[in-house]
């Protein structure tokens, strides 16, 4: 007896439209849901690099202060000045204008390569790293740098130039920016209020006093 096998074939099943709107429908739930933490993180990551460069160039002010008997920056020495006789240049090693530190990673493009600008009333106060001569505010209260408005070429935060140049939410509205203190601890502020001096970067009240400290 001979016995026939045959063979039935079955059509391959795919997938429905419907299932396939399902599919792309969980999908765009779950990347509607990744996104916000992954820019949640990268502003974080941002946040602590920046902190992480300002206190590397507050090290590298306390080393000039140390040769300068106690001066932090030399003064004047801004964008008016050629790139080669800026204030970077005399306190970075290797002597540059524009080394990676003085940049925010969350500032995009700024002017001559540099997030930060220096707070002009330290030397115009003879306020020094090893003297402050406040006697109502302590180191860490005193700003030395902050963040400035990316498209501002200025080196300097002047006195009446502090709306114009300092940025005061670089990191968002709730964080606000990053600021370094006279004790060369670096803390994310929001803006602050005037309640002394010229405006809030003054340390004391009255008209500037004294001389400038020594050109480097």
């Amino acid at each position: 007896m001979r016995t026939s096998l045959q063979v039935r074939s079955r059509p391959a099943k795919g997938f429905t439209l419907v299932e396939l709107l399902v599919v792309i429908g969980i999908i765009a739930v779950l990347i509607a849901m990744l996104l916000p933490a992954l820019a949640r993180a990268r502003q974080q990551a941002q946040m602590v690099e920046c902190r992480s460069n300002m206190r590397q160039v507050g090290m590298y002010l306390v080393n000039y202060s140390s040769q300068w008997k106690g001066w932090m920056f030399p003064p004047s020495l801004g964008d008016a000045q050629p790139t080669t006789n800026r204030w970077p240049v005399y306190v970075f090693d290797p002597p540059v204008y524009n080394p990676p530190i003085l940049l925010c990673p969350s500032d995009d493009n700024p002017v001559f390569e540099h997030s930060y600008i220096l707070n002009a009333h330290i030397p115009e106060r003879q306020v020094t790293y090893t003297n402050t001569q406040l006697p109502d505010l302590t180191p860490s209260d005193v700003i030395v740098m902050g963040e400035k408005v990316t498209s501002v070429p200025d080196y300097y935060m002047d006195p009446g130039d502090y709306t114009g140049k300092v940025e005061f939410y670089r990191h968002g509205a709730n964080y606000g920016s990053n600021y370094l203190f006279l004790d060369i601890h670096v803390e994310m502020q929001l803006p602050r209020p005037n309640n002394v001096g010229i405006d809030p970067w003054d340390p004391v009240e009255g008209p500037p006093f004294g001389g400038p400290p020594p050109e480097s």
